[in-house]
């Protein structure tokens, strides 16, 4: 095995890079070697390092689809220890680490940590974080960092117990809500063709290229609904239900003044879609049972 670490990544609209590349310079203030690998750019040689800490976004209880198959395609028969993180706006720790081991049983995951960031994606289920709370969770990143990073390279331990009852209930909500959920929001989802330039930045940089723009917005299937394309937009041309969305750019980090962005979208309820709220409610309280197994058993 090599000596430097290994710091993995898959940031939708900035989050989890603005915490990846924290990460990076504190260890790199310690003296330590290291590579900040891109999942969507950069490929991986395991055995070129001692440890992987390996992060994503939240999205519904566990890692996008595209981090988890980069680690089943190229880490399973890494056998060194691993850190986790995760970034999410939810106050609680998130079950998404559960859900990751379980699907990579041979990794040698230590240590998980959960850091709160801004939230990118605003609706009926969560709220735009204000502005001073937006500036506390900055602030905290760095101690938080510090701290996590110092218990795992000195050994310590900070796992979730495995619990296959949770990792049903996560996937039974992704795989029943998400999907409908995607679709209806994406195909209210429309360019204001007087603002649009035509540069297609939004379909280069999405991440599983999933969005065609032809005069009109259309997107497939594997939409992770990651924000990217409306929040990359220099001329913020998306609208949704024919209203402009309104786009979060260029928060200044108060640890190292780089700047990163946070997408978001104002989305209405879905009661005017009864099926479809429906669904929603049932994934809802799945959702709910889930948290509270968690917690009880936990917490």
């Amino acid at each position: 095995m090599g000596n430097k670490i290994g710091i993995i990544y898959f940031s939708g609209t900035g989050n989890t890079k603005f915490v990846a590349q924290n990460i990076a310079k504190k260890l790199q203030q310690w003296g330590e070697e290291l590579d900040l690998i891109n999942i969507e750019k950069d490929k991986i040689i395991p055995t070129h390092y001692k440890y992987l800490i390996i992060g994503g976004p939240i999205y519904i209880d566990r890692y996008p689809e595209i981090l988890i198959k980069y680690a089943k395609d190229n880490l399973k028969n890494y056998k060194n220890k691993c850190m986790l993180f995760a970034t999410q706006a939810s106050e609680k720790d998130s079950t998404a680490y559960q859900h990751f081991i379980n699907n990579m049983p041979n990794l040698n995951v230590t240590y998980c940590i959960y850091v709160p960031m801004p939230n990118n994606v605003y609706n009926f289920f969560f709220k735009r974080t204000e502005d001073e709370k937006q500036d506390e969770m900055i602030t905290n990143v760095d101690d938080i960092i510090e701290a996590s990073l110092k218990s795992f390279l000195d050994g310590e331990t900070k796992l979730y117990p495995r619990n296959k009852f949770i990792v049903f209930m996560i996937n039974l909500v992704y795989k029943m809500v998400y999907p409908m959920f995607i679709k209806s929001i994406n195909k209210k989802i429309n360019i204001d063709n007087d603002k649009c330039i035509n540069c297609k930045l939004c379909e280069k940089s999405c991440p599983v290229g999933c969005i065609k723009i032809d005069k009109v917005a259309s997107y497939t299937k594997d939409c992770l609904f990651c924000q990217r394309c409306i929040n990359i937009c220099p001329k913020n041309a998306f609208t949704y239900k024919n209203k402009e969305l309104s786009q979060y750019k260029g928060r200044e980090n108060k640890i190292d003044s780089i700047r990163y962005g946070y997408g978001n979208i104002e989305i209405p309820d879905f009661k005017q879609k009864y099926r479809k709220y429906i669904l929603f409610k049932i994934g809802y309280f799945l959702h709910k049972v889930e948290f509270y197994i968690y917690k009880k058993d936990y917490l």
